[in-house]
């Protein structure tokens, strides 16, 4: 909660809907792997503090030393909790290289040197002696090998890959709406029946892909008259929650599932949105300026307020 405020403020200072609405949506967000005890209720947190760290590298004129070490301990850490984090990894990689580039273009970059160092020193160190580590006792990098062959699955061609039905716009859907779905509500069964009401996770999918799609579009727009700073940070939580839903869509059409329960070859589709958890601020920040945005008409000031504690209220 208090990481989603510490990004809504520093990206939404004077919306006092925004601010507000971020940590309350994660007070009460229905997730239920909050609920149990895994690795993957560290993901928003450390994602989370990886991308204020690098909000404020796109704003800053010469990172400090700090922020370098915060942000490479960051996202050691984001790394080190889950591996499914890597797509976030990869987007943030991009975002320092952007900086460099408009530093080196500013004649900045000597100055920033420093900060560049302590990042690649901080987040490299424990990446590398933990892929070693798994090298070392499991014979490949990721540690996934074993898990793989334990689950019976095997690799696909990559003429198989385009059989996949997730590449037809019904396949899609039933991806990208089971997958909003388990990232909201989370994925606990009883009797293998999922702990959830069909109805409002089809409210879930449709506002998750309508408000994202809303700010996207208002980003977009040259209309619209939000500041670079802040279309950067908004861009970067974009670019990054698509890249765990591609990473998703991936992973879920390279594998033949065989006879395992879940994902199967009857529904060979990745959907568990707790995989993606790290993005999670990223995600509310943009649903939530989307809501923002939508409602941009509306001149009573408790429309806004109302809405959302109806969200809360439905959580």
């Amino acid at each position: 909660m208090w990481l989603g405020y510490v990004a809504a403020q520093m990206i939404f200072p004077e919306n006092l809907f925004l601010k507000v609405g971020v940590p309350a949506l994660l007070a009460f967000f229905p997730q239920t792997a909050f609920y149990s005890i895994q690795n993957d209720v560290l993901s928003p947190l450390c994602f989370g503090a990886a991308f204020i760290c690098l909000a404020r590298w796109l704003r800053a004129d010469a990172p400090g030393v700090w922020l370098g070490t915060a942000t490479g301990l960051a996202l050691a850490a984001t790394y080190l909790t889950k591996i499914s984090n890597l797509p976030l990894l990869a987007v943030s990689g991009a975002v320092v290289l952007f900086k460099i580039s408009r530093l080196a273009k500013a004649g900045k970059l000597r100055a920033a040197f420093p900060a560049l160092a302590a990042l690649a020193l901080c987040a490299s160190l424990p990446i590398g002696g933990w892929l070693a580590w798994t090298k070392c006792h499991f014979g490949d990098f990721t540690g996934t090998t074993a898990k793989i062959q334990f689950l019976g699955w095997t690799h696909k061609s990559f003429g198989e890959w385009w059989q996949h039905p997730i590449f037809t716009p019904h396949g899609l859907w039933t991806f990208v709406s089971g997958l909003m779905a388990t990232f909201w509500q989370g994925e606990f069964l009883w009797h293998r029946q999922p702990l959830a009401a069909p109805v409002v996770d089809m409210v879930y999918a449709i506002s998750s892909v309508g408000f994202v799609g809303v700010a996207v579009v208002a980003l977009l727009s040259r209309s619209t008259s939000a500041p670079g700073p802040q279309r950067q940070a908004l861009g970067f939580g974009f670019v990054s929650f698509l890249a765990a839903v591609a990473f998703l869509g991936f992973l879920s059409i390279i594998y033949d599932f065989q006879d395992c329960f879940y994902p199967s070859r009857a529904h060979p589709y990745f959907t568990s949105g707790r995989l993606m958890l790290g993005a999670l601020i990223p995600f509310l920040l943009l649903y939530l300026y989307g809501l923002d945005r939508a409602l941009c008409r509306v001149k009573n000031r408790w429309v806004r307020p109302l809405v959302l504690a109806g969200m809360i209220c439905s959580c």
